[in-house]
């Protein structure tokens, strides 16, 4: 597998993009928030990992919580799931490496089931492996979103689940004789894994040999940065450059767009692009001799994360959430109402490398800090290796915060 994965690091010569049509009437423009910026220190509740701690965390890609207060974290690279209380007591794994039932190989993503059952999502091939809170293999979802066309291979590199809705994002490639064309994708799929809904797709038709790389290729917005709302509404940036929302109908039709006027998304400096570099060269092979040339952007994503909150709320983590905050701040986020309103911007003041780290709203009131939290995530889009240069957390850490009211 590895080695398939490594042929696509090759050189794009068209690239489409599918966008929904847009209306003036389904644009909501913001321009100032209804409310000053205020700053929020978080409560922490406990933490576990770290050096002086008897549970050794992984990669960690996902966290979910559960009505009694447990959460569930998923790591990639032990290739199981921590359960701990509402204390931080771990009270048991589930799943394990592996091929057989309820096993996987490289989990780059979780879901919680409308059946009870956690769906651990499967890099390679695109597949979700089902387990009981009790340990139990509960079958597989293999994800379909060939549309009925035969050859060619799907990697899922995102899932999440509200319900009845799956929503996945991945990428589908089909060798030819002379380019491979790689269609990366946001999709519904149903309780069997059939695609029934496709939101956003990216298509690139891919020369071989390769001698140069584009960065847009391997790192379109949509993949990184969706979400799903309590009522099956999709959330997924527009396009890569600007601060827009895609806001979908479960059925995909298009509800409305929402935006940030003005805003400027970051110029990368040196440190941010041998940040990317680096990353672009763990996926390349340890071989320098072998690299392409990679053609990377000079500013870095609009829109980096999307946060649905236990409200409904949208809390968006742009290009500039980690840059210049004040002593103590780890990330500065928008806070949006339902509708799409600019409410305020959000400090969040706590521990943590903005670089690196990441955070999970739990939607439970918690919100819990996982260290090398970024590093896991680039990871489930390349080789399953990634790294940040000089920035990459050495000791994996979660902390679970109490979030105050806003």
């Amino acid at each position: 597998m590895m080695c398939i994965l490594r042929k696509t690091l090759l050189a794009v010569i068209l690239v489409s993009f599918a966008f929904p049509a847009l209306a003036d009437d389904l644009t909501i423009k913001n321009s100032e928030p209804a409310q000053p910026p205020v700053t929020l220190e978080l409560e922490e509740l406990w933490r576990r990992g770290g050096d002086d701690d008897d549970v050794m965390i992984g990669l960690p890609v996902e966290a979910l919580a559960d009505a009694e207060g447990r959460v569930y974290l998923a790591d990639q690279q032990l290739c199981q799931v921590f359960v701990f209380d509402a204390e931080g007591n771990l009270e048991k794994t589930l799943s394990r490496e592996g091929e057989g039932p309820g096993e996987v190989a490289s989990p780059v993503d979780m879901v919680d089931l409308p059946d009870g059952t956690l769906g651990l999502a499967e890099f390679f091939p695109g597949k979700i492996v089902k387990i009981t809170r009790d340990d139990l293999p509960a079958g597989e979802i293999t994800i379909d979103v060939s549309g009925g066309a035969t050859g060619g291979f799907t990697i899922q590199t995102m899932a999440e689940s509200v319900g009845p809705h799956l929503l996945m994002a991945g990428s589908r490639s089909l060798p030819q004789e002379k380019f491979t064309e790689r269609t990366h994708f946001l999709a519904a799929v149903d309780a069997e894994g059939v695609e029934t809904v496709r939101y956003m797709e990216q298509v690139s038709m891919i020369q071989r040999p390769h001698s140069v790389v584009h960065e847009n290729d391997f790192l379109p917005s949509f993949p990184l940065a969706s979400a799903l709302g309590p009522d099956g509404r999709v959330y997924t940036p527009r396009d890569r450059e600007h601060y827009a929302v895609n806001v979908f109908h479960p059925d995909g039709t298009l509800d409305r767009v929402i935006e940030r006027e003005g805003f400027k998304t970051w110029k990368r400096d040196k440190r941010d692009k041998r940040r990317v570099e680096a990353l672009f060269e763990s996926w390349a092979g340890a071989n320098p001799e072998t690299w392409p040339r990679f053609d990377l952007k000079n500013t870095e994503r609009a829109i980096n994360t999307l946060h649905i909150d236990g409200q409904g709320r949208r809390w968006v983590q742009h290009s500039r959430s980690n840059r210049d905050l004040p002593e103590g701040v780890f990330l500065s986020l928008d806070l949006y109402d339902k509708e799409g309103h600019w409410q305020r911007e959000v400090q969040l003041k706590c521990e943590g490398n903005p670089v690196s780290d990441g955070v999970r709203f739990l939607r439970d009131g918690r919100i819990l800090l996982i260290k090398g939290f970024v590093v896991a995530r680039l990871a489930c889009l390349g080789s399953g290796v990634a790294t940040l240069g000089e920035d990459e957390t050495e000791t994996i850490e979660i902390v679970c915060y109490k979030l105050p009211e806003v």
